[in-house]
């Protein structure tokens, strides 16, 4: 008879995703694997405050009898996102992991149905997922220090839940880059920002353009305006990567962003002042998880390059 966790994870893999399950007490090591990082000084200041200071490693008061840690990745397509600008049609490619409503659902539905039948509980966990799932087996790193599973490329997304289900085994390795990337350098030469370095393992990451568009800030002088090519994040070392050749499944959304959309989203205070059509489909991408003064920012730099 199989495990809890043995069953839920051939549950999702039944629906496409990926898992593993791994004891709570390894959260200490992950914790520390990053403060070595940290003390390295391979991590650059602004990336440290914008996403690694928010990282929560004790569950004991949200869940004081947590035994596990539960990490999925849900297979995640490209997402086209088509416009009218100038009276000509275009198309914004936005990459996996940014429009997640769907993804987060499937994996609440199976989780939830099959902890439920052995009365466990779970709950949300917010860790460093990408090396959490590299440390647990699920994934590798690639040069981009994004990570891929075999069979999924770099087209998922990874959600990190912890329970009061035990873990059958501690399946806890040390941090891999895929072999592949030894003889490889197509998203070395592709990446507009020279942001990945033949020389270490780790990005520069505050050079990265998928960081860039997500701050606030203005773009820095050296961007090209003809380097961007999402209204977030960037596919530029995705798109050229050979473990993705397989995997770049695109879903076109059946609704339009129009020019008078456009110009309601360019101009708007706030999300809330927007048409009710255009903020739903702004909603439905996810895109209102941001500032709406980021997006205005990006939205001009492609508009710009695609006149």
């Amino acid at each position: 008879m199989n495990s809890p966790a043995t069953t839920l994870l051939i549950r999702l893999k039944q629906n496409n995703c990926r898992g593993t399950v791994v004891p709570i007490h390894l959260l200490s090591n992950l914790q520390q694997e990053l403060a070595a990082l940290l003390q390295a000084k391979v991590l650059d200041n602004n990336l440290i405050q914008k996403y690694l200071n928010q990282f929560q490693y004790d569950y004991s008061a949200l869940l004081p009898s947590a035994r596990s840690i539960i990490v999925i990745a849900v297979p995640q397509p490209l997402t086209a996102l088509n416009l009218i600008w100038r009276e000509a049609e275009h198309t914004i490619i936005i990459p996996p992991t940014y429009v997640y409503g769907e993804a987060e659902k499937l994996v609440f539905q199976i989780a939830e149905s099959e902890l439920k039948k052995e009365s466990f509980s779970l709950a949300r966990a917010n860790l460093p997922l990408k090396l959490l799932a590299v440390k647990s087996g699920l994934s590798q790193y690639g040069r981009n220090n994004i990570t891929y599973i075999a069979g999924m490329g770099s087209y998922y997304r990874l959600i990190a839940l912890i329970s009061d289900m035990p873990s059958d085994a501690a399946a806890w390795r040390g941090v891999q880059r895929m072999p592949a990337c030894d003889t490889c350098s197509a998203c070395l030469n592709n990446c507009p920002t020279k942001c990945i370095d033949i020389k270490r393992n780790i990005i520069h990451a505050s050079q990265c353009l998928t960081f860039l568009n997500e701050a606030t800030e203005p773009f820095p002088d050296w961007v090209s305006s003809d380097w961007h090519n999402s209204i977030v994040g960037c596919m530029r070392c995705q798109m050229v990567c050979p473990q993705n050749r397989n995997y770049s499944i695109i879903k076109n959304l059946k609704e339009v962003l129009t020019e008078a959309d456009i110009n309601s989203l360019l101009y708007a205070d706030n999300f809330t002042s927007l048409p009710k059509n255009t903020r739903a489909l702004l909603e439905k991408i996810n895109l209102n998880d941001y500032e709406i003064t980021i997006i205005q920012r990006n939205l001009k730099a492609l508009l710009l390059s695609a006149s």
